[in-house]
């Protein structure tokens, strides 16, 4: 038995506190409304899978829309995980057994490991070793390649990935540390919120955006400091320019802006921790990820976290979440369809065991740990929704967060609390009546390989490399240059055998430059070969409302080849409402 679904809600309800708090409660319909239509768009396109460079990716029949279906009976506990970054443990540490190149093939220690966690770099030997180094300042540290079945630590090496100044912080929560003048830890920000709600609230009002900074980040925050700007100069623009988006006539948001990038924050002048960043910390990769889990592999291919993720490809292994996201739901998948619960986000959960954590006499320090975006066991599996939470120890303590032990371990580096803490999400599930059939591993299509539509954006944010993963805004009325971000493109393409397709009749498309080589994606680590057509999209006036979905044809297609045999994408266009 179902139970009807009519819209999907913010975050943790959080939207209509915002806007309450900042007084701008007339944006919120449009707010909600553009939710609704994003999580909507990730829904379908999570339920279609990638039938167009991959095999036995498509469909996902076992995850479900709400908005169609209405949502299933049961909601069993979140699935959670740990947040500490588990690849630098096992890639750089491993229990003494990794193997680094750089390192002359020795591990890290643990110890290492946590400072190399909160800093993203760390000097060995008088060497500084990065895991993000645009300035090329250090060594950036090396990856395995090969991580399927396991880890060859004999095998090539490549840069570490995802890249970005908080990029290693890959499991869905990330933080920021203000230190006191003697380098002690007084406050550290832990956020789990995902950058889409930002990106949505920016398109409306940035204003609303600056407000959320200056309330939850610093107020010394200035709205020119959250704009996109180009880092060269490139058709649309000169380095150091705003990144103007068409769509709306103004400056585009940067994600990764001076007051939510890196892990050190000193107040008044940068840093801190509003909303995720790192390349996979992404919602529409999270629902993505649990539609693809839902298919169910063979019996030999999933006795294990790792095996399933290497068979399934979904997400990356050696995290704590994805594999274990991905194992999870499949196990729930195998007696139900299941669909992520509303609303849809990865939350922070309060800390496991606060009796464990004293101060420097024994002192209880729970009193320090506050929920500030979010709420506690509000879910319906009563799991807790926070987005953001705060661990500060004033100076007034007359101690410092490193004089706190936890179950007798000095907290000197932020990986000891992350011990204590899980990020979780959760599934509401519909019984069916028998289990439904394995597929074989995903392959990569060799024959009939059609390009898969990933990224629809204006060109302006396009060569600004904005990371946004909303749906590209079709005003009525309007024409527009953009880019549509592809994989699996006929190299030989040119912009005169290009088509790009909308479903909508009121959307049309003219290819002017075909890119064999074109920017990565957002919510993808392996930053994996992808190709960019450039074109002019004209909307008609009375172009009807709602998503439209994507294709791209190769140079041999037939204009009207069917959507069986060439699917569309869902989740990259909408037509927003007049």
């Amino acid at each position: 038995m179902s139970t009807p679904f009519k819209q999907f809600t913010s975050p943790a309800g959080q939207a209509p506190k915002d806007y309450n708090k900042l007084g701008l409660e007339n944006q919120l319909p449009q707010f909600e409304t553009d939710w609704n239509n994003d999580v909507t768009g990730w829904t379908e396109a999570a339920i279609i899978g990638n039938p167009w460079s991959g095999l036995y990716d498509a469909p996902r029949s076992g995850y479900y829309n709400p908005l169609v279906e209405g949502y299933g009976p049961d909601t069993p506990p979140a699935i959670t995980w740990q947040p500490f970054p588990n690849r630098l443990w096992t890639f750089f540490y491993n229990n003494g057994t990794a193997v680094i190149p750089q390192l002359g093939g020795k591990a890290m220690t643990l110890q290492q490991v946590m400072e190399l966690t909160d800093n993203g770099q760390i000097t060995i030997n008088d060497t500084l070793y990065s895991l993000y180094d645009p300035d090329k300042k250090g060594t950036l540290l090396q990856l395995p390649v090969t991580r399927c079945p396991s880890i060859d630590w004999q095998g090539k090496y490549k840069d570490f990935s995802p890249s970005g100044p908080r990029g290693w912080l890959d499991e869905y929560c990330e933080w920021s540390i203000v230190r006191d003048a003697n380098g002690d830890m007084r406050k550290i920000t832990f956020t789990s919120e995902n950058p889409a709600y930002f990106l949505a609230m920016w398109r409306i009002d940035p204003n609303a955006v600056l407000g959320l900074y200056r309330d939850y980040i610093d107020p010394a925050v200035q709205l020119e400091d959250l704009y996109l700007r180009y880092t060269a100069d490139c058709p649309t623009g000169k380095a150091g320019d705003p990144v103007i988006d068409p769509t709306t006539g103004q400056p585009a948001y940067d994600t990764v802006n001076k007051w939510n990038a890196g892990t050190a924050c000193t107040p008044g002048q940068f840093g801190g921790a509003m909303h995720l960043t790192s390349g996979p910390n992404t919602l529409s990769a999270e629902v993505y990820l649990a539609a693809a889990a839902t298919i169910m592999r063979p019996l030999s291919s999933s006795q294990s976290p790792q095996s399933l993720i290497c068979c399934a490809q979904y997400g990356q292994n050696y995290r704590n979440s994805d594999p274990h996201i991905g194992f999870a739901a499949n196990g729930v998948a195998v007696e139900n369809r299941i669909s992520l619960t509303n609303p849809i986000a990865l939350y922070l959960q309060q800390p496991t065991n606060f009796s464990a954590w004293k101060g420097p006499q024994g002192q209880d320090v729970s009193q320090y740990w506050r929920i500030t975006r979010g709420t506690a066991k509000s879910a319906v599996n009563g799991s807790d929704q926070i987005l953001q939470a705060v661990f500060e120890v004033p100076a007034s303590a007359g101690f410092s967060i490193n004089d706190i032990t936890i179950n007798g371990q000095a907290v000197d580096y932020v990986w000891v609390i992350a011990q204590q803490l899980l990020v979780g999400l959760s599934v509401t599930a519909t019984p069916i009546s028998s289990t439904p059939p394995s597929s074989p591993c995903v392959q990569d299509r060799v024959n009939g390989l059609q390009p898969w539509p990933v990224q629809l954006l204006p060109l302006d944010l396009f060569y600004g490399q904005s990371p946004t993963d909303l749906p590209a805004w079709l005003a009525q009325g309007t024409r527009n240059p953009f880019a549509l971000v592809v994989q699996g493109a006929d190299l030989k393409t040119t912009a005169a055998t290009a088509r790009i397709q909308f479903s909508n009749p009121g959307v049309t498309a003219q290819v002017t430059q075909f890119l064999p080589d074109a920017s990565a994606i957002p919510g993808q680590t392996n930053s994996g070969g992808t190709q960019g057509y450039i074109m002019t999209i004209t909307v008609a006036p009375n172009a009807a409302p709602g998503l439209v979905t994507v294709r791209a044809l190769n140079p041999g297609e037939a204009d009207n080849v069917s959507a069986a045999d060439h699917p569309w994408e869902s989740g990259l266009a909408l037509v927003p409402s007049t």
